[in-house]
């Protein structure tokens, strides 16, 4: 309205107009409906990721948490529930009280199993309620996980006798029940769950007593799942639940010797903030959607600038009738739009399915699995947010372009050639004398220097697929499997009790059997092992007066609990030193000891500066009774030196306590019953398939109650990861390379039939189709070299500025400097940016010169 004195109101012309012109440009509509595409599915694709990735691990945190629920409270008694029930600050609670956490029965040694009784809301909650079969009401039914019944022997058919021998306080049952229900046993889970009825609780309360704070035993526990009303802080609701009972808890500042200190927490499944508590993967995801946004950026810029040089001639006419710069700027926009109508609904659809896809390779790359199933929603944010940014993406885009066409007058456009210096009357250009004559060469990296920011985009835009690709190959290709198998493993095999591979060592009765060592030992794989011997804490802890060391547990003068440990000489020569030498001779003579040191995750020693090599420690035997314990024994050692040992061959699996080691003739007398651990062992080279076929037929037929882990464990996993970076970051790569080609494929093409009559004008005065061609190439070869010399550089910059530095954070990785990936990419870009300008000339080559130069 305010571009001319009284303005005009032509809205109709506009949309007929721009419909026109619409149809006129179908090569340009083609490619930028695919660059619309493109951007759309990597916008999609990306929050289908997130959103899948968040959905599952919510999903999964749920069911690794043994139910949903914001809030858990643990080991509490009935008094402290039924304080609980009723607070208006509580939606929905559910109750579950543990019968008995040992069963004798035979086939329950590798997968332990609890007997629990749950209300209807806790078995909603953990997802047990029966999908065959209903819920126990009689005092001898009984339901149960598939496969805690093909452990025992039982199949899953309702009415089935279900004979348990059970513990409870130290006393052992036995009860015939009958199966009244069952359901699919949880891929997440790592215990069975057997659950009695109501009838049969209330008709053995008198044993089923509250004495965990007595005597740790759980049968008689209870424990709250909560769900809180409303929305808002749960952690501060949990707090205000307890405040209002009356109860404290560790966050609260309360601790253990508190009458009414309970041990409550939020459910893992619903902590927030983990997103901006991990500024990594925030940033990430930033930089992701940027290089999105500059990557359609990139081609849907190019797209319309050249469609408005294309029809600059056409833009003037216009404004010479009357048309407003708003008006044109609408014009193009409404094409814009028009072209987002048709690429956003099959970008959004195609990204949809390819994020889903893809998220279980993005799973497999964390510490969850995709194995236990993905939870992707349709999820309209995801829409809505691809939409949103696309059309941002697209409509800054198109800005510049349609400024130039609004701004351009009649004169400068009939004047107008692919010149940017002498563009819409900047400036006006300089003329040069060549030195080097009209040689195809020169002729071709004119042309270029026609459109310097075009070249230039085409250039970035293929540019950054290549530094991008190089990128993926470097930080897969540095991941170090020796690294990360060595954090977790430093032998070939461990074997042990099923309880130990369950973290559950503490609670275990049987110990690693001699007769499953020598069978290893026998073994013709077999190389060389150790034993690793220790003492329960239940049973006969050992403390120490140094002040150095810190435990939450402590014996009755205050000295905190220590974890001393008996190894073989096998155990001891392979952990490393870091302060001090390993001297088995002095080892052996029972003056000295050995003290393993804490490490970060990439292997940065932890050192507590209160202890050196060379200072004594006195260690006291201790004698557990119920919660106290009692001197019986103290002895002195001389630190020989500080080691690294492996929390998975040389540990209970259990941390918290310092940990000591002596040789096992050293440690043995100073214990009334020393428990044998595991026996961590390595076997002939190529012969690890053999061994673990061994290991499984023998667990199988002659020891069900023993286990195993092997190395071959953590490779899959390791495997999952390098997949994930490859795959995700490949695809990112092909889809951002398509663009590049497609934008450059774009501009030649334009470049060629803009350029029509200006080949004819050149061919009729001797040019041949030959050298045209040659030409042509000429300037593909250019922007193939531009390319190589660009990605080279940013590639270089990237991978030792940025990726060197990323590596230095993550403790398994080796930095490599990579250039392969681009060096054998570089080949194939030459040949199509050489090729594709030649086929595409001989389009335009059909017609003679006569009639282009009429056109």
């Amino acid at each position: 309205m305010n571009d001319i004195l009284f303005g005009n109101n032509n809205g109709a012309v506009i949309k007929k107009l721009s419909g026109r012109y619409f149809k006129s440009n179908k090569s340009r509509n083609v490619i930028a409906i695919i660059a619309i595409i493109l951007t759309t599915i990597l916008f999609t694709t990306i929050f289908t990721l997130g959103s899948g990735l968040i959905d599952t691990v919510h999903n999964q945190n749920i069911r690794k948490a043994g139910g949903d629920g914001q809030a858990v409270l643990s080991y509490i008694s009935d008094e402290v529930y039924e304080d609980m029930v009723g607070n208006p600050l509580i939606d929905r609670i559910a109750y579950a009280k543990a019968i008995s956490y040992r069963l004798k029965n035979p086939g329950l040694e590798r997968w332990r199993s609890d007997m629990w009784y749950m209300d209807d809301t806790a078995l909603e909650f953990a997802g047990y309620t029966p999908t065959t079969g209903r819920r126990p009401e009689g005092s001898n039914e009984i339901i149960a996980d598939t496969k805690t019944l093909d452990a025992l022997g039982i199949p899953a058919q309702i009415g089935e006798t279900v004979s348990l021998t059970y513990e409870v306080k130290g006393k052992s049952y036995t009860t015939d029940f009958t199966l009244c229900g069952f359901w699919e046993t949880d891929s997440l889970s790592n215990i069975g769950r057997l659950i009695v009825s109501k009838a049969f609780m209330d008709a053995h309360s008198d044993i089923l007593t509250y004495t965990y704070p007595v005597d740790n035993d759980y049968s008689g526990v209870v424990s709250a799942y909560v769900m809180f009303r409303g929305r808002g802080d749960i952690e501060a609701r949990l707090h205000q639940l307890l405040s209002e009972t009356g109860y404290t808890c560790d966050t609260m500042g309360g601790s253990r010797e508190d009458s009414n200190y309970v041990i409550a927490r939020v459910s893992p499944a619903y902590q927030s903030g983990a997103l901006l508590d991990n500024p990594a993967m925030l940033i990430s995801g930033i930089i992701g959607v940027l290089l999105i946004i500059i990557t359609g950026y990139l081609i849907i810029y190019n797209i319309f600038q050249i469609s408005v040089i294309q029809d600059i001639q056409s833009y003037g006419q216009l404004k010479t009738l009357g048309t407003t710069k708003r008006q044109i700027r609408q014009l193009i926009n409404r094409q814009a739009f028009r072209l987002s109508l048709i690429g956003i609904p099959v970008g959004l659809l195609a990204g949809f399915f390819i994020g889903r896809a893809l998220v279980p390779f993005l799973m497999n790359g964390t510490s969850y699995t995709a194995d236990a199933g993905i939870k992707v929603t349709v999820n309209p944010l995801i829409f809505i947010g691809s939409t949103a940014f696309t059309l941002f993406t697209v409509f800054v885009s198109v800005r510049k372009p349609a400024k130039i066409a609004g701004t351009v007058s009649a004169i400068e456009a009939v004047r107008y050639t692919e010149n940017d210096t002498a563009a819409f009357g900047k400036r006006g250009a300089k003329d040069r004398k060549s030195t080097h004559g009209a040689k195809l060469r020169f002729m071709a990296l004119a042309n270029l220097g026609r459109n310097r920011k075009r070249t230039v985009l085409v250039i970035v835009s293929m540019t950054l697929s290549l530094v991008l690709f190089n990128t993926v190959f470097t930080l897969s290709g540095g991941f170090d499997i020796d690294k990360y198998i060595a954090k977790f493993m430093d032998t070939d095999f461990v074997i042990s009790t099923a309880d130990y591979f369950q973290y559950q060592v503490e609670k275990g009765e049987n110990d690693l059997s001699e007769s499953f060592i020598e069978a290893v030992k026998q073994n013709n794989c077999f190389e060389d092992g150790g034993r690793l011997y220790s003492s329960w804490m239940l049973e006969e802890p050992f403390s120490t007066e140094h002040d150095a060391f810190f435990s939450y547990n402590r014996d009755q003068k205050g000295n905190p609990f220590i974890s001393l440990y008996g190894a073989d000489d096998f155990l001891l020569n392979n952990m490393e030193v870091i302060e001090g030498t390993i001297d088995l001779e002095k080892l052996k003579s029972g003056k000295y000891i050995l003290l393993s040191v804490d490490c970060n995750d990439d292997g940065t020693v932890i050192d507590n500066p209160n202890i050196s090599v060379g200072d004594t420690v006195r260690i006291n035997h201790l004698k557990a009774e119920e919660l106290s314990t009692t001197i019986t024994g103290s002895y002195d050692f001389i630190i020989l030196a500080k080691v690294r040992a492996n929390e998975n061959t040389a540990t209970t699996r259990n941390t918290g306590e310092a940990r000591f080691y002596l040789p096992t003739e050293i440690f043995l007398p100073l214990c009334d019953a020393p428990h044998l651990v595991n026996f961590p062992f390595n076997v002939k080279e190529g012969t690890e398939d053999e061994m673990t076929e061994f290991l499984n037929d023998y667990i199988d037929s002659a020891e069900p109650g023993m286990d195993f882990e092997s190395k071959a464990t953590y490779v899959s996993s390791f495997d999952d990861l390098t997949s994930l970076i490859i795959t995700i970051g490949g695809a990112l790569s092909i889809i951002i390379g398509i663009i590049g080609i497609a934008n450059f494929v774009n501009s030649v093409l334009t470049s060629v039939i803009t350029r029509k009559k200006e080949f004819a004008m050149l061919q009729s005065i001797g040019m041949t189709g030959r050298q045209l061609k040659r030409m042509l190439s000429f300037e593909g070869l250019y922007y193939a070299v531009g390319t190589i010399i660009t990605s080279a550089v940013l590639g270089v910059l990237l991978s030792v500025a940025v990726v060197r530095g990323i590596s230095n954070g993550i403790w398994f990785f080796t930095y490599q400097f990579v250039m392969w990936p681009m060096l054998a990419v570089y080949p194939f870009l030459i040949l199509l940016t050489v090729a594709i300008p030649t086929l595409l000339y001989r389009e335009i080559a059909r017609a003679s010169i006569i009639e282009r130069l009429r056109q």
